[in-house]
C-alpha cells in the first residue's frame, strides 16, 4: 500500500516518506500518518507498507530472503529489519519531485504544525540534515536529503546492503550504513540535533522537538517520549 498526501509546492519543495510493517498499523503507525496528515502543509507523504516495498524494491526481495536466518534478538543486528528504511528511502528519492526529502520513522508523532519555511530553517543550505550524536552514531529517526547533492549518498548505502557489504560493518542497522556511507563523502552537513547531541534521544531534546515526537522503543507503549528523555528544557504545550 501506498499513500500519498499531496500539497502544494512552496519555494523549497519538502516531501516526506516512512515505511512500516503492516502488523504496526494500529501500534503506531496509524498515528504518525494521521498527525502528519493533520499538521504538515504543502509536504506530501509516501507511507510505504513493507509488503509494498518488497514488490517495488528491485533489491529488498532477495536481501531478505538471503539474510531471513540472520540473528534478530539484538536490534544492533536485524539487518533484515532496518533494510526497509533504506529500500523506501531509494524508491522515495527516485520518485519524489521535491528539492528535499525527509525521512521519519512510523514511530514518529507530529503535535504540532509544521510548514515548509520551518521544514527550510532546519536545512538552510546544507545538503544532508541529519540527528548528530557526539558519542555514538547518528540518530536515524528523522533525516533530510537533498536531492541531486545526495545521489551518490544514497546509491552508496543501497550498495551497502545488494553486495552485503553492511555484514562487515560493526553493527547492520541504517544508522551505521548512513554513517559509513557519508564518511567518504564530501556533503554539507547540518545537525538537527541543536544543543542535544550529547543526548540520548536528540529528536525530542532538540529544534525537532517543538513540533515532534519519536515513540522508540517502549515508548510506543505510553504514547509519548518519558519525562525522563528530556534533558533540556521544553516550553511547547504538548511536552507540558
Amino acid at each position: 500500500m501506498l499513500d500519498t498526501f499531496e500539497g502544494t509546492g512552496p519555494c523549497v519543495t519538502f516531501d516526506a516518506v516512512t515505511t512500516y510493517a503492516e502488523r504496526h498499523w494500529d501500534s503506531h503507525a496509524a498515528r504518525c500518518v494521521s498527525t502528519f496528515n493533520e499538521h504538515w502543509s504543502d509536504v506530501p507523504l509516501f507511507a510505504f507498507t513493507d509488503g509494498a516495498l518488497e514488490q517495488q524494491s528491485e533489491w529488498l526481495s532477495d536481501f531478505k530472503k538471503r539474510h531471513a536466518g540472520r540473528p534478530t534478538s539484538n536490534y544492533r543486528f536485524d539487518a533484515v529489519r532496518f533494510s526497509h528504511k533504506i529500500a523506501a528511502i531509494e524508491l522515495a528519492y527516485s520518485i519524489g519531485e521535491a528539492d528535499v526529502l525527509i525521512w521519519m520513522d512510523a514511530d514518529c508523532v507530529t503535535h504540532a504544525d509544521v510548514d515548509p519555511a520551518w521544514l527550510e530553517s532546519l536545512i538552510g543550505g546544507a545538503d544532508l540534515a541529519i540527528l548528530k550524536r557526539k558519542h555514538k552514531y547518528t540518530e536515524g529517526g528523522f533525516m533530510m536529503f537533498r536531492r541531486g547533492a545526495c545521489d551518490r549518498l544514497i546509491a552508496d548505502m543501497v550498495q551497502l546492503y545488494t553486495t552485503d557489504v553492511l555484514f562487515t560493518l560493526p553493527e547492520w542497522h541504517d544508522c551505521w550504513a548512513l554513517d559509513y556511507s557519508r564518511a567518504s563523502m564530501n556533503l554539507k552537513e547540518v545537525s538537527l540535533s541543536g544543543d542535544a547531541e550529547e543526548t540520548g534521544h536528540p529528536l525530542v531534546n532538540g529544534p525537532l522537538g517543538e513540533r515532534l515526537d519519536h515513540l522508540k522503543g517502549k515508548r510506543k507503549e505510553y504514547g509519548k517520549s518519558l519525562r525522563a528523555d528530556i534533558k533540556r528544557p521544553r516550553k511547547e504545550r504538548y511536552w507540558n
